[in-house]
């Protein structure tokens, strides 16, 4: 029983972690992305627009 629950708890964790890996803080806006913020780019996080989400 004991197995059984830490093998729960386990796949419970992998799941969680792995669905947030697209998550994101900010709005984006029809297409899918949005233009940086000023704080974004003094750090050289991005340089201007960017999407979020694949294209297909």
């Amino acid at each position: 029983m004991k197995k059984i629950f830490v093998l729960f708890i386990a796949l419970a964790v992998l799941v969680g972690t792995s669905s947030s890996v697209y998550a994101h803080s900010g709005r984006t806006d029809k297409n899918g992305g949005h233009n940086c913020s000023a704080k974004s780019k003094k750090k050289g996080l991005c340089t201007g627009y960017h999407y979020h989400t694949k294209k297909k």
